[in-house]
């Protein structure tokens, strides 16, 4: 089999409202570690946070070096440069097929194969659709879209005379320990040690890790990339990747699971072995972990290993929308569970949702003070995001309240602006910035802050930016 030359490449969001931070292209380390083990390919990557030139970049890989295939990962909030590179590459190489990959065709695979310079997308996970892709490609040149093809290709859509066709669903990934670890030697990681992540402990060396995929909850905001069913490494798998960022240069790592602790048996026996290996490490679970089913045995090991920061996810003190949303989480153990962090010194930080569909103005003020009467340290306010083929989108739809103007800047977490609650705008925002503001002016909070944040020597520049991040309400739109 000939030996497929393939170019990854990540796009970013040109006006984004996160300022400082950007994590490393994970998925597609792993998407190209796949691609290594299995077809042997040649694999080059190319990162928009990396290169700042990023379609000239693109366009001299395209056109000089020539892959057999392109493929491009991209969030929602990140599809109008991916439009671009995509660009770039048919006006460098016309005949190199383009594939879309990641949460933005994930979610909306037809608004993706809209673009004319975008073959194929792949839907949900990468590693095992793309490498079967990139094999017929390899193998097929120019008729490898021709029916019968790519067709066998599960997990794909494709775009045929102006119409998307889809294959056979795949499921999720069964082994993950299968899977190779991360290609890391294909990028200069270090570059994003100058730079946060997504956790709130500051500019330092660290690298992101899964150890798991999928989440059973059916929350309607999400639009469940890695499927509905809980999928976990073994603790063996879990702990050599932990080795191998150790030896990378760093102990901090960020674990980026939906949710981690669905299966507390095999969450302690992971962070049991790291104990056990001399893994000791600076954890940081910036998706956060499921706060009403937490052990407090669990939490014991969390401390023991050096965990660094814990994210909780609340979104609303109304049990009404709770039940609305999906999430379904007891309110009165997730006070229990923010109480055990704080016990413990962990410093934790919590997301809120604010201007959900039918929300009351009554109901708004109950999760701001649900909020500022917990032991968190951090609380995050976030405005929901319908995002296309999600439960929340069709609440937004059937409400008459989705904008008709929306740009894929729209779609970052902060400040977006959506409002499908029972509120005016001018009331909504009021106390959407207002909450930011009663959270944090408090002086015991800020001690508590003090003592145990793990932050660097970045605090103020930090503290800065969420403040920024949370306030700045105006809408900041891509020239597209």
């Amino acid at each position: 089999m000939k030996r497929p030359r393939v170019l990854l490449i990540k796009s970013r969001s040109l006006a984004t409202k996160l300022q400082g931070a950007s994590m490393p292209p994970l998925g597609l380390l792993y998407v190209a570690a796949a691609l290594r083990a299995r077809l042997g390919a040649d694999v080059r990557i190319l990162d928009a946070y990396l290169d700042r030139d990023i379609l000239k970049r693109t366009a001299e890989e395209a056109g000089v070096w020539m892959p057999d295939v392109v493929g491009i990962s991209a969030l929602t909030a990140e599809s109008f440069l991916a439009g671009k590179i995509a660009a770039a590459v048919k006006a460098a190489a016309p005949a190199v097929p383009v594939v879309l990959g990641g949460p933005y065709p994930s979610s909306d695979p037809e608004g993706a194969l809209a673009d004319p310079c975008v073959d194929a997308a792949v839907i949900g996970e990468g590693e095992e659709t793309f490498c079967e892709l990139a094999a017929i490609i390899a193998a097929e040149g120019p008729r490898w879209k021709m029916p019968g093809a790519a067709d066998k290709v599960a997990g794909l859509a494709l775009s045929r005379d102006g119409a998307v066709e889809r294959t056979a669903p795949r499921p999720p990934i069964a082994n993950l320990d299968s899977l190779p670890l991360p290609a890391w030697d294909l990028i200069d990681y270090k570059k994003f040690w100058k730079t946060g992540g997504m956790a709130s402990v500051g500019v330092r060396p660290y690298l992101p890790l899964f150890t798991s995929r999928g989440c059973p909850y059916r929350c309607v905001y999400c639009h469940s990339i890695f499927g509905k069913r809980f999928r976990g490494r073994s603790p063996e798998s879990v702990a050599e990747e932990v080795a191998l960022i150790h030896r990378l240069g760093t102990r901090d790592i960020e674990v980026l699971d939906d949710i981690a602790n669905f299966d507390a048996d095999r969450f302690d026996g992971t962070l049991e072995l790291l104990l056990r290996r001399g893994l000791e490490s600076k954890l940081s679970f910036p998706n956060g972990i499921r706060a009403d089913i937490v052990r407090p045995e669990s939490l014991d090991l969390l401390k023991r290993v050096g965990t660094g920061e814990i994210s909780v996810a609340v979104e609303t003190a109304s049990q009404r929308l709770q039940e609305l949303i999906g999430k379904n989480l007891s309110l009165e153990k997730i006070s229990r569970t923010i109480d055990m962090l704080a016990a413990r010194r962990i410093f934790t930080r919590g997301f809120f949702m604010l201007g959900l569909p039918t929300e009351t103005e009554e109901e708004l003020r109950a999760t701001i003070r649900f909020a500022c009467e917990s032991r968190l340290h951090i609380a995050l306010f976030f405005t929901p995001n319908p995002y296309p083929n999600t439960g929340l989108r069709e609440m937004y739809e059937k409400a008459g309240r989705l904008p008709s103007a929306v740009n894929s800047i729209d779609y970052e977490y902060t400040a977006a602006p959506f409002n499908a609650s029972a509120m005016s705008d001018e009331t909504y925002h009021r106390l959407y910035r207002g909450a930011f503001l009663k959270f944090h002016l408090d002086l015991v909070r800020v001690l508590r802050i003090a003592r145990d944040a793990p932050f660097g020597w970045d605090l103020p520049r930090r503290a800065w930016r969420l403040f920024r991040n949370n306030l700045d309400q105006r809408r900041l739109r891509e020239t597209c």
